[in-house]
């Protein structure tokens, strides 16, 4: 069972914690895959390109580049590379994120048990923009049952997922259309097909979560997401909680930074994805 890995790489990236992402899916894996595909979505600056030229010389594995000349967005990036993929087990990873040694081999032998499986990913730890875990646990639920019926709430860590290539693709891959949001977008396609999903409960990513990355939450993604959700939800028939869920984002960025940190410890009592 072959691997491919899925990545895109863009130039406001931290070429920091591009070379400890790469560092975490080559040498220091247990099963190691058996290529990467990466997406340059527009020019790259010389400190990255560096990374990446070093990275795919000095290991064993081949890197396959797929280069835009303007920004593209990552959905876009990401359906590009995915017809790049020369094998049917995909892992997605994101270039600021960092992969536990053992994470290729795990979500492989579930594969390998757990043949009707189409889509796998797993819980995984937050840590900042220094590396340092910050102590809290993204959990998702477990079972496909469960996690249907709160696909609302996006309960698959996009860069913690293996995936069948052969079946996003029949799904229709990942929206040539939106900016943001694509992974939330193609679970619900996905489901709308009827695959099977399921995350292993233990963590195999570290989850960087920084200042910035909150800020990329703009009231008009938000209604983005609300409108995939509301969608979504719809024709999965999932009900009211649902419906009601899917614009509590959209809330959240109306509200002034100096009272977000008290509202939302608040409501994330009553959020199942914790």
């Amino acid at each position: 069972m072959k691997i491919s890995v899925l990545m895109s790489l863009y130039d406001k990236e931290e070429p920091s914690w591009f070379e400890e992402c790469l560092s975490s899916i080559t040498y220091k894996q247990s099963l190691q895959p058996d290529e990467i595909v990466i997406v340059e979505d527009g020019a790259l600056k010389p400190e990255l390109t560096s990374i990446l030229d070093r990275f795919s010389k000095n290991t064993n594995i081949p890197f396959i580049r797929v280069k835009f000349t303007e920004n593209v967005g990552l959905s876009r990036a990401l359906r590009a590379g995915l017809y790049k993929c020369n094998n049917e087990y995909v892992a997605r990873m994101d270039t600021d994120d960092v992969a536990f040694p053992e994470r290729f081999e795990k979500q492989i032998d579930y594969f390998k048990n757990n043949t009707s499986v189409q889509i796998l990913g797993s819980s995984a730890v937050e840590i900042d923009e220094k590396s340092r875990l910050t102590g809290k646990v993204r959990v998702v639920p477990e079972k496909n049952e469960n996690i249907y019926k709160e696909l609302w709430t996006c309960p698959i860590i996009h860069p913690s997922v293996m995936f069948k290539k052969s079946y996003l693709l029949a799904a229709g891959s990942y929206s040539k259309k939106l900016k943001r949001r694509q992974d939330y977008d193609l679970w619900f396609r996905c489901a709308l097909k009827g695959y099977l999903f399921h995350n292993l409960p233990e963590p195999l990513i570290k989850y960087r979560v920084t200042p910035l990355g909150s800020k990329k939450n703009s009231i008009q993604v938000t209604l983005q997401q609300a409108r995939i959700g509301i969608i979504g939800s719809y024709k999965l028939k999932l009900g009211i909680k649902a419906y009601i869920g899917v614009f509590f984002p959209v809330f959240k960025s109306l509200l002034p930074e100096s009272l977000r940190p008290f509202i939302l410890s608040y409501f994330s009592r009553f959020d199942p994805r914790n």
